[in-house]
């Protein structure tokens, strides 16, 4: 009798953790259970790097960018973040593997430790199982879009979570914020596109908002991103990522601590610690549908309190 109630309250303990958490997977979650940071295991130190470069053009900025990115191959860790999601607050634990340009997969449980979902995003696709609904999701990775507040890719992903800039300051067919424009401000530099060569102020004297596209703050010593700024079509949607706690790892700087900010429809805020990171190392990326789940409804509870 005693083992029947002992299981009841875990199992109620469980809805609890599944029905808070499981909301951040609906938006933007599937791709914002973005997180980075401490290095356990692995040899790392601090690494202070000087330079007297007086970077003025955005061509030269971009070089440097490209020079200092954080680069590898595979890409694994297991991360612990804290999220405040419409004013509620919860912690969830992940493991993530990546392997470059090809897949990112995920493993996220609540508090409990016991698996809540698996989701794996490829180029062109998005999938995920959710273990408490016992049910699963497989479609294409426009997906992505769909659940953020920007528009969202693959490759977008993949450089939010690496701290990299592939894709966010890329000129693609059809982009109205065609030039770039940098500034210099307390020891950080920031680069941004714009859809005008020369900025248009405002009568308060500030620039026109609506003419800046995505924008990355680069420190000036070491050119790694700390922040980065992704817009959607309206000013009050948007992405926005600062990186800290830098250290080395192989040869790259890494920023171990991410501080995430989604502004949408659903206010959305992530600070996130990485731990165990390995890189460069094969890793399984494993996922298979349980014979007796359904497809996901948007309609389930477990989703929509």
């Amino acid at each position: 009798m005693e083992t029947n109630q002992t299981n009841s309250k875990k199992r109620l303990l469980i809805a609890f953790y599944m029905n808070n958490t499981v909301r951040s997977l609906r938006r933007f979650s599937l791709a914002c259970c973005v997180l980075l940071t401490l290095v356990i295991g692995c040899k790392t130190k601090n690494q202070a790097i000087t330079t007297s470069v007086n970077i003025k053009s955005p061509a030269a900025l971009l070089e440097k960018l490209d020079q200092n990115k954080f680069d590898f191959e595979w890409f694994g860790a297991k991360l612990s973040a804290k999220t405040v999601i419409e004013g509620k607050k919860i912690d969830v634990g992940l493991k993530l593997r990546i392997r470059k340009d090809s897949a990112i997969w995920m493993s996220v449980s609540p508090a409990l430790g016991i698996e809540m979902a698996r989701i794996l995003i490829t180029k062109d696709s998005v999938k995920f199982i959710n273990r408490f609904a016992r049910a699963y999701h497989a479609g294409p990775i426009s997906y992505l879009s769909y659940l953020s507040p920007v528009e969202m890719n693959f490759f977008i992903l993949q450089s939010i979570l690496m701290g990299n800039v592939a894709k966010i300051l890329d000129n693609e067919e059809g982009d109205t914020f065609e030039f770039f424009r940098v500034s210099e401000n307390k020891g950080n530099f920031l680069l941004k596109k714009t859809a005008k060569k020369k900025p248009r102020i405002t009568a308060s004297g500030k620039e026109l908002e609506s003419e800046n596209g995505n924008k990355v703050w680069l420190d000036a010593n070491t050119f790694k991103i700390v922040k980065s700024e992704i817009n959607g079509s309206k000013s009050t949607r948007k992405i926005i990522t600062s990186y800290s706690d830098f250290n080395e790892i192989g040869e790259s700087l890494f920023g171990h601590k991410l501080e995430l900010t989604v502004k949408g429809d659903e206010p959305v805020t992530v600070v996130a610690q990485f731990m165990k990171v390995v890189i460069n190392e094969s890793l399984k990326l494993p996922y298979s549908i349980p014979s007796k789940y359904r497809p996901y409804y948007s309609s389930d509870k477990v989703f929509d309190e």
